[in-house]
């Protein structure tokens, strides 16, 4: 299992949202026959769009760098958002809310909204994460955001796919706050849908590591190895 200081989540879901991180978040899981097999990934979580979610117990991070990371198997769907992460729920508290990560409704991309307070502070859009081979086909994702440099990376399959900047005044998700899979806020109303997850990871970092470095750790996140940092 994947383990350094950094790690704040390392959720394998083998039949249970047991915490391998070493800091003892274990998940509640809401949802029934949410647990699944999939071919080339194993034990799996599998949310139908009928509330299935996880829900982390409450913590701040620290640092300037936040990675999350999971295999991800989602297909476009023309009906509803398919959320990946929320650092929720909202609050009018400012500084209070951090970001969420979804696949917009009958889009092939990837967004990544973040706030501060109730209101939007931003919205970072990676196109085409999911275009073909990736709609309903397990991918590798890896999302670094990097609250000083105000700049966001995608990394899908262990390479660099697209990086963008941050406008607004992103804050650092230092608040204690839970955190959802597979939902946007606190009731499921953007379940993931149609959509699994495997091997979710969160992590945090001082600085931004040099990009040969970054390419490196996505890599051996992707061979399910653990990162050197």
């Amino acid at each position: 299992m994947l383990w350094s200081p950094n790690t704040q989540l390392h959720y394998p879901f083998q039949n249970t949202a047991l915490d391998y991180s070493g800091n003892a978040r274990h998940g509640t899981v809401v949802g029934s026959g949410v647990y699944a097999t999939k071919p080339n990934a194993g034990r799996c979580l599998y949310f139908d769009g009928t509330g299935d979610y996880v829900v982390t117990p409450s913590f701040g991070l620290s640092g300037t760098v936040v990675v999350f990371a999971a295999d991800v198997r989602c297909k476009i769907w023309f009906l509803d958002y398919q959320a990946l992460y929320d650092d929720g729920p909202y609050s009018e508290t400012p500084g209070a809310n951090f970001l969420y990560l979804l696949r917009p409704t009958n889009t092939n991309d990837l967004i990544l909204r973040f706030f501060n307070g109730p209101a939007p502070q931003g919205t970072v859009t990676i196109t085409n994460v999911f275009l073909a081979p990736g709609d309903d086909i397990w991918i590798p994702l890896v999302v670094a955001v990097d609250f000083s440099g105000k700049n966001v990376f995608c990394y899908r399959q262990g390479a660099l796919f697209a990086s963008a900047a941050m406008t607004g005044t992103p804050v650092f998700p230092s608040t204690n706050r839970v955190k959802y899979l597979g939902t946007y806020n606190s009731t499921p109303v953007y379940p993931l849908t149609a959509g699994y997850l495997a091997n979710v990871q969160l992590w945090t970092l001082a600085t931004m590591p040099p990009a040969a470095q970054m390419l490196a750790n996505a890599n051996r996140l992707m061979l399910g190895m653990n990162p050197i940092w």
